[in-house]
């Protein structure tokens, strides 16, 4: 059954945990953020960040709101919001040092220059894995780093080998004690050989990884839209299997497609027969969940920069080259491939993205059936090329949360493994209380929730109401398995007084765990069980 919270007993708890634990009550009020997802109530918000350059591909750094018309489908929007970001504006560590036993999921940076480098452990063969492993190292042992830059690897699941840091040598520190795994490093199997169009040419991965990328991509998507701003995605793979805009893709077989994207844009031609053959039948099995990587990945703001970790070899690429440019065009960033030289094209991915502008418009069309919507973005500025986000799945935003609404514990409970990345959909402090003297082992924690990133739902009467569930999950050394509190959702029902109190302080919420003696990793988990948008983070305790 879930625990109840009317509006005196909420702000009582407020008071009580907030302000009589030490740990937390030295704490300032914390940076808030407006949450993209729960704009989503009967219309969506469209984002799309711009790179514009000139005739000798520099940056453009003086363009207003004026100078830019945004068109859907090939009709007018009303740009809602502009915002430039350019190097050195909004960089710099978030939080404030925190006491003794207090822990926090807000992101450590509040740049809007953020970059990922994605190692890929699945696609592809074990040869080109190694070999572009050698060059991260090379990379990060070749200088300094003036962009935060975190490191994931796609195996199985999304793993998170350094969180985001300017900090090179730590960076490649996490490379060189990472080994892909021996079943992520094999690659050809009995599906593969069985699938034509798995095997043909250099698509070096199976139906199996193909669905496993995409969850994967969807999953990193989440773990992004955490931070604000635009995220660049840095692919190192060889094979790029599947592009996330396989319609466009056929209907610009069928009919052409040429794009004009201001002043300079490049023409998109065709990809050839066999290209079009290889989306199609992918598409068909995986249509459903590519859209939804698709939206999750624009409402992250992640632009794809693929690098061929394969460089130049034997193996013809093109077929991978085609997906690779199609994937970076269609998500504003740039492909780079046939050069050994990838610590190259990795320093280039990181300046491409640095400098953008942010455009935000509500579409005018409120039709929301799924299908594949083209955005246009013109300049009058003469010698000015426009790079950009070519469209967005029309996915309607009440379905979406309907169907992902069945699905959220078993996402929830993935986030909370022990080698998970951190999310910060819903962010929050948490005072983890080392065991009384009177309590035995009982490990108490309390979450101080950003209210500000908790979707309140109002009745008509006023009254504000929220679902949370906050939850600890345990790990011993050497356990897999963890040991896991209660997780009882907490539902508040605020007055509208009392809203606009928490609403300058958090949302309290604490849980209690019983430990033996010992050492463990602890993950922190709330879910917002309005918006399915959720905050994990982890830590370690030792109960004596």
């Amino acid at each position: 059954m879930p625990s109840y919270i009317d509006s005196r007993r909420v702000l009582a708890c407020c008071f009580f945990c907030l302000f009589t634990t030490a740990a937390l009550a030295v704490q300032s009020q914390p940076e808030t953020y407006r949450s993209q997802e729960t704009l989503k109530a009967k219309t969506r918000l469209v984002i799309v960040d711009v790179v514009a350059t000139d005739s000798h591909g520099q940056a453009v750094t003086n363009l207003k709101t004026d100078d830019f018309t945004v068109l859907e489908e090939g009709k007018p929007q009303k740009i809602s919001n502009f915002t430039f970001q350019h190097p050195g504006e909004g960089a710099g560590a978030l939080p404030p040092l925190l006491p003794p036993h207090v822990v926090t999921n807000v992101p450590a940076f509040k740049s809007g220059l953020l970059n990922v480098i994605l190692f890929d452990g699945i696609n592809g063969e074990f040869a080109s894995q190694a070999y572009a492993r050698d060059q991260l190292i090379k990379f990060f042992s070749s200088g300094t780093l003036d962009q935060p830059v975190a490191v994931f690897a796609l195996e199985s699941r999304v793993r998170l080998l350094h969180d985001f840091t300017t900090d090179a040598a730590a960076l490649k520190a996490a490379i060189e004690k990472y080994q892909v795994p021996a079943q992520a490093a094999t690659t050809e199997s009995f599906e593969s050989r069985e699938s034509p169009f798995a095997t043909y040419g250099d698509f070096h991965t199976n139906e199996r990884n193909i669905e496993t990328t995409l969850n994967q991509l969807n999953a990193l998507a989440k773990i992004l839209a955490g931070y604000p701003g635009r995220k660049n995605l840095i692919w190192l793979s060889e094979s790029f299997p599947l592009s996330l805009f396989p319609e466009q893709i056929l209907r610009s077989s069928q009919v052409g497609d040429v794009a004009d994207n201001g002043h300079g844009g490049p023409e998109r031609g065709a990809p050839d027969t066999f290209d079009t053959m290889v989306q199609n039948a992918t598409f068909k099995n995986f249509a459903a969940l590519v859209k939804k990587v698709a939206e999750a990945m624009m409402g992250a703001q992640v632009a794809v920069y693929p690098v061929d970790a394969a460089g130049v070899g034997k193996n013809d690429h093109v077929t991978s080259q085609h997906t690779a440019n199609d994937m970076a065009e269609r998500t504003g960033g740039k492909a780079f491939h046939n050069s050994n030289e990838l610590a190259s094209s990795m320093r280039a991915s990181l300046n491409d993205g640095s400098t953008y502008y942010t455009l935000e418009y509500y579409p005018e069309n409120r039709k929301w059936d799924g299908q594949f919507r083209t955005i246009q973005i013109k300049t009058e500025r003469s010698g000015v090329s426009l790079r950009y986000r070519l469209g967005y799945y029309a996915v309607d935003p009440v379905q979406l949360e309907k169907d992902e609404a069945g699905k959220i514990s078993e996402e929830f409970s993935r986030f909370l493994q022990k080698d998970a990345p951190g999310i910060a959909e819903v962010r929050f402090q948490a005072g983890v209380m080392p065991p009384a003297s009177d309590t035995r082992n009982k490990l108490l924690v309390n979450f101080a929730v950003d209210p500000h990133t908790v979707l309140f739902e109002r009745s008509d009467d006023g009254v504000e109401h929220a679902k949370l569930i906050c939850t600890i999950w345990a790990y011993g050394k050497d356990q897999d398995k963890p040991i896991m509190s209660k997780g009882d959702t907490v539902t508040a029902d605020l007055k509208p007084e009392v809203y606009a109190q928490v609403m300058k302080q958090y949302f309290p919420c604490k849980q209690e765990l019983d430990l033996k003696p010992g050492t463990y990793t602890l993950r922190l988990g709330v879910l917002d069980r309005n918006s399915n948008q959720m905050g994990t983070t982890s830590t370690a305790v030792t109960l004596q």
